[in-house]
């Protein structure tokens, strides 16, 4: 994938690619994360971008000669011949890196968004590796729900299109990934949906639905699936098709709304 634009820096960016149709679109939160936000400063012509898709089961050789490292990578080209780069690897740094060279269209975070989000992902997972009868199960999920709740009601607090603003920022790169994952794996590893009382929340996902970086970089449905095979608590038994035996979809719909997926 491209972006193809004259007198602005060039920029790159390594995901691991889809085991769907082997594209960009990367089933790895962290990689959509950084997807989003190249995609949103090329789209206000700060830079352009190039993913390169990665297979990470055999990486190339001169992926794996380069950058020695997993993706996500960011490299900066300093010069037009590509003779002097700048590669990062640790999301800090490419926090930072993006921050100061891209500075026209502020994309920072407001802390309450940021920390009303933090603990969400980190409660999905032990409810996903929750094996059939363990008694903790109902624990996991309300502590889950709770943060869900929590992102919920901090958007109907602050009434605004995305969670620092009407604009997105940082935080929304972060967070929406995760919870395209949250839904997708809930619904197929436990039957869970995000509870549809959850207005706000479905409202703001929309929103994120609807923009071009989130369009743009949306792994599969089936590459989410597989993204936490062996990941699961054992014995339990997934509510639909093996992942490979489905049509791929692209699930951007919401509750009660027109169909929308792909």
């Amino acid at each position: 994938m491209e972006t193809t634009q004259s007198h602005v820096p060039s920029v790159a960016l390594f995901v691991t690619r889809s085991e769907i149709d082997f594209s960009h679109r990367s089933p790895s939160p962290i990689c959509q994360r950084w997807f989003m936000v190249l995609y949103l400063k090329s789209e206000a012509k700060e830079l352009a971008l190039t993913v390169y898709p990665v297979n990470m089961k055999n990486p190339e050789q001169e992926f794996k000669k380069a950058y020695n490292s997993n993706p996500p990578v960011v490299v900066f080209d300093e010069t037009i011949d590509k003779t002097c780069q700048v590669v990062l690897t640790d999301n800090r740094d490419i926090d930072a890196e993006i921050s100061k060279r891209f500075p026209v269209t502020n994309m920072s975070s407001l802390k309450e968004a940021e920390d009303v989000c933090s603990n969400v992902y980190i409660k999905f997972h032990p409810y996903l590796k929750s094996p059939v009868g363990d008694p903790q199960e109902q624990i996991k999920l309300r502590s889950l729900l709770s943060e869900l709740k929590r992102i919920n009601d901090y958007l109907e607090e602050t009434g605004t299109l995305f969670l620092s603003g009407n604009e997105m920022t940082f935080v929304d790169c972060d967070i929406m990934p995760k919870l395209q994952h949250i839904r997708v794996a809930s619904k197929y590893y436990k039957n869970l949906d995000i509870p549809n009382e959850l207005t706000a929340l479905w409202s703001y996902m929309e929103r994120c639905y609807q923009t071009k970086a989130f369009q743009e970089s949306c792994p599969f449905d089936q590459d989410i699936l597989m993204h936490y095979e062996g990941k699961v608590g054992g014995q339990n038994k997934p509510f639909g098709k093996t992942p490979t035996l489905q049509q791929p979809t692209m699930t951007l719909t919401i509750p009660g709304r027109e169909e929308q997926s792909k």
